[in-house]
């Protein structure tokens, strides 16, 4: 299982909670402090009315918009909005009900057996069963039902230092994730306590034979939003972000969602490990293909993480990453980032790749990035944004989130600028050099079919402002659009 909190810097993008760190994944944290006033009721309140929320006295509508995707009347749509603040007292996890109100999460709200969920008696039996098998714990439905050719209005004002204790700004905002969900099965929330919960995942554990996909986003106690459509993990459906005041459409593809997924069937072999499911009855007429439902493409990220994967993408990086060692080991690399400035780094037999704060390679070393090992960086650790990549200071995290997008994009080189890479975005995920043999494919295929060249298809994507995010300040409104998921 994976016990969540939610916390990825993607989250978090000038919000200053992260600054320009890397911080993938999450852990858990303590209660809050008491005297709290949000409500733990039970999550059977998220229920309510399904037509269009509140947009008559929402001062800050958040639209869910289903009125331009072509899913057929009548398609089971839900979504649910899950989030944390993350105070020196400690993190704090909330679920949001159809009014826009926030609530602590309980273990009390786990109301929903094990291995059942809503729905199943209309299913086969065959189907029902199979479906079954990823609600391996008592949940939580904090679901909020959608219809199909309406829009559903929740207000973002209801996120305030009243219905949650402490927020702010910075680390104090409100960060999460908006998931929507297609089809019968909901997706399962397991609280374990009011820090923790048990999130839906894309691959063998709860929630992954539920097609859906999310938002990643914060908003703070100035009223101020930030959020970016993803696929870091996966792609399953098209969702489409904007807002008010200055926000600009995120999310849009040049393709429809089947020949996104035929495209990434046509990447290389290692690069294509679709999530199929054998139950055609619990989801929309039409996307069954031989009996079974492709619920997702995983990303590389997400391949190469399961315990069972042992292709050639643990090893994809290894020969670009080793010949870049040995061109560092006589010339040094120089990465500036506007967070921490300038770090110049030189392989030291026996040390590894090690930066010197400044233009040059000497004084007193400042840090290491991979320890003593040649080469120190392995293709794992490029996927997941882990181990020699987000690990030590702040300086440290910087200069790893540069060497990982230039990896990924293929434009390693000895001097690396974050103030002017933006600029370069058209030399990405080309083969520039003898040292640069290879790129990240799943990147590439998202950045060119996106209309506006922006995806978040890895998890420092945001390095050279590639990613497709909105940041409002005195957020007016949002909107997330449903895409089309058949033209």
């Amino acid at each position: 299982m994976t016990t969540k909190s939610i916390s990825r810097r993607t989250f978090l993008l000038g919000m200053g909670a992260s600054g320009l760190l890397a911080a993938c994944g999450g852990g858990s944290g303590s209660n809050p402090a008491s005297g709290s006033t949000a409500s733990s009721s039970s999550p059977a309140s998220s229920s309510g009315p399904q037509a269009g929320g509140a947009p008559s006295t929402a001062k800050t509508p958040l639209t869910l918009d289903l009125t331009q995707t072509d899913l057929p009347a009548g398609t089971a749509v839900y979504a649910y909005v899950i989030g944390e603040t993350s105070l020196p007292s400690g993190v704090t996890q909330y679920w949001v009900d159809s009014t826009g109100t926030p609530h602590v999460m309980s273990a009390a709200d786990n109301t929903i057996a094990a291995k059942t969920f809503p729905g199943s008696s209309a299913l086969p039996g065959s189907e029902a069963a199979a479906l079954a098998e990823t609600y391996p714990l008592a949940w939580a439905d904090y679901s909020i039902p959608l219809t199909v050719g309406s829009s559903f209005v929740l207000d973002l004002s209801k996120l305030n230092a009243t219905s949650i204790p402490g927020l702010g700004t910075g680390t104090a905002a409100f960060s999460g994730r908006i998931y929507l969900s297609v089809g019968v099965p909901k997706l399962p929330f397991t609280a374990l306590s009011s820090s923790a919960y048990t999130a839906p995942v894309t691959v063998d554990g709860p929630g992954s034979l539920t097609l859906f996909d999310w938002i990643e986003f914060s908003f703070d106690s100035e009223g101020d939003f930030n959020g970016n459509t993803t696929q870091v993990d996966q792609f399953g459906f098209p969702l489409l972000l904007n807002g008010t005041p200055g926000g600009a459409q995120q999310g849009q593809y040049t393709s429809s969602r089947p020949a996104i997924l035929a495209a990434v069937s046509n990447l290389p072999a290692a690069f294509y490990l679709p999530q199929s499911v054998p139950a055609p009855s619990a989801f929309p007429a039409g996307l069954a293909v031989n009996g079974s439902v492709t619920l997702r493409a995983l990303s590389p990220k997400s391949i190469s993480a399961q315990n069972q994967y042992s292709g050639s993408l643990l090893t994809y990086f290894d020969q670009t990453i080793e010949n870049w060692y040995q061109t560092w080991t006589t010339t040094p690399l120089s990465v500036t980032d506007l967070a921490t400035g300038t770090y110049t780094g030189i392989v030291q037999s026996g040390v590894g790749l090690t930066f010197y704060a400044g233009a040059t390679a000497s004084g007193t070393a400042a840090f290491t990035v991979g320890g003593a090992g040649t080469p120190g960086i392995s293709s794992y650790d490029v996927w997941q944004c882990a181990n020699s990549l987000a690990t030590g200071s702040d300086a440290a995290k910087n200069v790893q989130k540069m060497l990982a997008a230039a990896f990924n994009r293929g434009v390693m080189s000895n001097t690396l600028a974050d103030a002017t890479c933006k600029n370069d975005a058209a030399t990405f995920y080309q083969i520039a050099s003898p040292n640069t043999l290879v790129f990240n494919p799943w990147a590439q295929l998202f950045h060119r079919l996106s209309t506006n060249s922006l995806a978040y298809a890895f998890p420092y994507d945001d390095v050279c402002d590639q990613n497709p995010s909105i940041g409002l300040t005195g957020t007016q409104s949002v909107t997330i659009t449903l895409g089309k998921f058949f033209g």
